[in-house]
């Protein structure tokens, strides 16, 4: 017995060794711009207190098979690790603070990453980790595989994608291109030229101001889109067998309302009458026809589609 309660507290010991935390701790002057790469890391960005770029690092990888690289070139700095052998038990964490104006290009397997509190341009690449945005202003390309975008107080332009995670953006102004392979996607008082779409998932957008074009569009799900304020601009809401559904919210409906339905599969449900109807034919049989119906509402000019393939297309008051 005491033979196997002294293997049993080696391998405790072991066990510890192997999996304890290592800190490292890095600053670096004058940088403008940054290339990341990890391999499965998680990577936290947020505004540092000064001029230089501080680099904090936790892993508990064993050191043998694991090792950190910080590399500048003048203005350029390059942050990465490698991995060797098969054993991968443990993890990292890189926390990274910079100043507003440094230029981020970042790129993970499957790690996450999140960006806090920055004036920035960066460029992101996750294979399925999740990203977080909150509190920054910039142009940010980014997309991941299969986590999960989450957007709060973003003031720009933003181009984002997520092959089949969800997307959840809020209190977001600028421009916002944002397409999903198939999953939901959530908007929340967003002011915005607004390009947005999803496969087969459902769009829910609530408070939506318009400052340019918008395009809300769903393959298969539900595309549901209540307005803040009566827009000036072009808007296009469509799903391609979900009900499509806008609500304007008690604001003045103004412009040209263009409503589609399948003549078999959906209905057309608005507050007013329509100036005409037609039948548009994509084939033999009335399964390929669908109901147009138009209506001039005050004086604007901009035109306001509601369209469903299979779905009812509805627009309200």
């Amino acid at each position: 017995m005491k033979k196997y309660v002294i293997l049993a507290l080696f391998a405790l010991i072991s066990a510890d060794t192997i999996y304890a935390q290592t800190t490292v701790n890095k600053s670096f002057s004058g940088v403008k711009h940054i290339r990341i790469n990890t391999a499965a890391g998680d990577c936290d960005i947020k505004k540092g207190t000064g001029a230089n770029v501080d680099v904090e690092l936790k892993y508990s990888y064993d050191a043998s098979s694991y090792s950190p690289r910080f590399d500048q070139s003048g203005d350029r700095l390059t942050i990465g690790e490698t991995r060797t052998g098969k054993d991968y038990h443990g993890g990292a964490n890189w926390t990274i603070t910079v100043p507003d104006g440094v230029e981020i290009d970042f790129s993970t397997g499957s790690g996450n990453l999140a960006i806090n509190g920055l004036t920035i341009n960066i460029d992101a690449r996750t294979g399925s980790g999740d990203i977080q945005i909150a509190d920054v202003k910039g142009e940010v390309d980014a997309n991941t595989g299969s986590g999960n975008i989450d957007v709060n107080e973003f003031v720009g332009n933003a181009k984002l994608n997520t092959g089949s995670g969800t997307a959840d953006i809020s209190e977001a102004e600028g421009k916002l291109d944002l397409n999903c392979g198939s999953g939901n996607i959530k908007l929340s008082q967003c002011k915005a030229y607004f390009k947005i779409n999803t496969g087969s998932g459902n769009i829910n957008a609530d408070k939506i101001t318009l400052t340019d074009y918008g395009r809300f569009n769903t393959g298969s799900g539900r595309a549901r889109v209540t307005l803040a304020e009566t827009p000036k601009f072009d808007l296009s809401l469509n799903s391609g067998s979900g009900d499509a559904e806008l609500d304007f919210n008690g604001n003045e409906i103004v412009g040209v309302i263009v409503m589609k339905a399948s003549k078999n599969h959906g209905h057309i449900t608005a507050p007013f009458e329509f100036d005409s109807t037609k039948e548009e034919s994509y084939g033999n049989g009335d399964d390929n026809v669908t109901i147009v119906k138009t209506a001039k509402k005050g004086n604007g000019t901009n035109r306001i589609e509601v369209s469903t393939g299979s779905g009812d297309a509805v627009l309200r008051k």
